[in-house]
């Protein structure tokens, strides 16, 4: 499915560079544009980068008011179209090479050039480079293949370690890649020579030939559907994470992986030409940050089949990146507003295709592979309506305007003291699949988030790690997307606290809201000075920001039991609340015990002895949502 969506989205970009490139030509990024005199010495090293925009993400002030950051910009490298590069990881140079190693001969090392290395790479580099191009330019004689072979034959990296063109690029020389021009006019390349492409075609031909007669093996494309040359090795893809060198989506390197007694890649019968149509595709993806963002050890690509499918890309993003784009994330806050009540919207005004055939799809590397871990195909318009779902199901009370990001996810999946934890590519597979295809989410994502609630401790001045919106949103979504996908139910986790809610799970953990709260106050009355407010003196009961505050609470002694077996903890607990009570005045005292009493009618006699994994999610829910009112000042008289 990949592969041919590939092959359809190379198709669509047919006219568009670098995507595609003539046959035998590869796109290659270059950082620096090395000038040729007429004699094959240098003239100079131009900067060939091209400028480029990055918009910044506003920042939030400690006042919680928002400053615009200005716009940065930044070099990067240009692509122009090379022969096919070499994809040996052993030493083996190309025509019209690239690499400053096999160019020049010379090492960078700490702020000077020489040829020595402990393996000899600089030398065997550089006389590979040698070799190949003098025999392949041998007979040209044009003004710059001229220059070039001149170029190759009279430079000698030992004399050239003071060179003041190289020198000049500093630490850039090791990681940029070259190209070359004349002096004179910049426009002449070795590349782009009329002799230079005729020869090349012409050994692209010879070679074609050669192959058909010796080795060719012909099937039906699964891709293409014609009889034709089936690829024997399909080309690598510099995938982000993968070798430096590149990784393979097709191959068979084992004897173990073939069948039928064909070897390598003619087992997949995928054709010369479709192979060369998704790897240009593939590449041209993966090397445009528009197309991909990495999350943990996963990268997700995606891309619509649409001749320019930058809006839509960026508008997907925004659900990904942890750097979202603000322009974006305005007309995407107007698109959720109205999906979430239900009102249609007008793609087309923002420049959207709404029945563009959008693909998201999950991939890892692993060696020199690359593993696929799932693939999503829906309309765009579709695709919007199931996140805007998604992030309906994450809302909590408070919270319905901001975007849960699956980056977001992803962070409070963790331990915050951990610095190397990752969330394993199964499980963010199936949280991106479920948020995607509108289905239920995992039961590996509900018990994670409940560990994490169960384990982790606020610290001072992080007073949001053990319970936050995030969490609270992921444990909602999981109850109610369960009741509503597998048993036809509606909403049953509500995004406030729900007084009617009878299960006794909820209930519980309303009630160790009230008992900690209890003991908050009881605390904070014996140990406030003259000029505090008693809970006589204000609406409701209130927990400041009081220095007098408990250190440790039953939430940090106790929540993973009560959370988890209810019998074995409360009692005890409302045996110890009713001595908290005893020194509260009056008005306290009438008002909790109130509470207390509306909570526990609906438990029943006697405490649930265990809870399930969803029930304790309830319980968790019914704490945050009991302590949001109980820590929420009340503007009635």
């Amino acid at each position: 499915m990949l592969i041919k969506a590939l092959c359809d989205y190379y198709d669509y970009q047919a006219d568009k560079a670098p995507c595609t490139m003539p046959n035998g030509y590869a796109a290659q990024s270059v950082s620096y544009q090395v000038l040729l005199t007429e004699n094959g010495e240098i003239a100079a090293i131009n900067d060939y980068r091209k400028t480029i925009t990055i918009q910044q993400k506003p920042k939030k002030n400690k006042d919680g008011s928002i400053t615009e950051l200005p716009d940065k910009t930044k070099k990067v490298p240009q692509e122009i179209a090379l022969p096919e590069r070499s994809q040996k990881t052993a030493i083996c140079s190309n025509i019209i090479e690239h690499r400053p190693l096999y160019l020049f001969g010379l090492n960078y090392v700490n702020g000077t050039l020489t040829p020595a290395d402990e393996k000899d790479k600089a030398k065997k580099s550089h006389t590979a480079f040698v070799e190949q191009n003098l025999a392949f330019f041998e007979d040209l004689d044009t003004p710059i293949c001229t220059a070039y072979k001149k170029f190759i034959e009279n430079w000698n990296p030992e004399q050239e370690t003071e060179n003041p063109h190289l020198l000049g690029l500093g630490k850039e020389y090791t990681n940029s890649y070259f190209c070359f021009a004349l002096a004179n006019d910049i426009s002449k390349s070795p590349q782009d020579d009329p002799a230079f492409q005729k020869k090349y075609q012409k050994q692209l031909s010879d070679k074609e030939a050669q192959s058909k007669s010796e080795n060719t093996i012909t099937a039906v494309c699964p891709i293409l559907g014609k009889e034709l040359s089936t690829a024997r090795i399909h080309d690598k893809i510099k995938f982000p994470g993968g070798n430096s060198s590149g990784c393979v989506f097709v191959g068979m390197k084992e004897s173990a992986y073939e069948s039928y007694w064909k070897t390598q890649s003619y087992n997949s019968n995928i054709s010369e030409i479709a192979m060369k149509k998704y790897t240009s595709a593939f590449n041209s993806l993966v090397n445009n940050p528009q197309h991909f963002t990495i999350i943990g050890d996963m990268v997700i690509l995606y891309f619509a089949l649409e001749q320019n499918d930058s809006k839509e890309c960026d508008f997907f993003s925004n659900f990904l990146s942890t750097s979202p784009k603000v322009n974006v994330d305005k007309n995407l806050s107007e698109i959720m507003a109205k999906l979430r009540t239900g009102v249609s919207v007008d793609y087309a005004a923002l420049g959207l295709h709404e029945h563009a055939d959008f693909y998201i799809v999950g991939l890892t590397p692993n060696s020199s592979r690359i593993c696929q871990k799932f693939i999503i195909r829906n309309s765009f318009g579709k695709l919007m309506e199931h996140i805007a779902q998604h992030q309906i199901d994450l809302s909590t009370a408070g919270s319905e305007e901001r975007f849960i990001r699956f980056s977001n996810i992803t962070k409070e999946l963790i331990s915050p003291k951990s610095t190397k934890d990752r969330v394993s590519p199964p499980l963010l597979t199936e949280i991106i699949r479920a948020a995607l295809n509108g289905s239920a989410y995992p039961t590996e994502l509900l018990s994670t988030i409940i560990r994490r609630v169960k384990t982790d401790h606020n610290e001072e001045g992080k007073h949001y790690i053990k319970f936050n919106a995030t969490r609270i949103g992921i444990i909602k979504a999981c109850i109610n997307r369960q009741f509503r996908i597998r048993k036809n139910q509606k909403e049953v986790i509500k995004m406030s606290l729900d007084v009617n809610e009878t299960n006794p799970a909820y209930r519980c953990g309303r009630l160790f809201a009230v008992l900690e709260k209890i003991q908050q106050d009881s605390y904070k009355r014996n140990h406030t000075d003259s000029n505090s407010k008693t809970f006589a003196e204000t609406d409701t009961p209130q927990l400041d920001s009081a220095p007098n505050k408990l250190n440790t609470t039953i939430v940090d002694s106790y929540f993973a039991s009560a959370c988890s077996r209810p019998a074995a903890v409360f009692p005890k607990l409302v045996a110890l609340s009713n001595h908290h009570l005893k020194k509260l005045d009056d008005r306290a005292i009438t008002y909790y015990k109130n509470l207390l009493g509306e909570i526990i009618s609906e438990i029943g006699t006697t405490f649930p002895t265990t809870l399930s994994l969803e029930n304790q999610g309830r319980f968790i829910l019914g704490y945050y949502q009991q302590n949001q009112v109980l820590y929420t000042k009340n503007a009635a008289k």
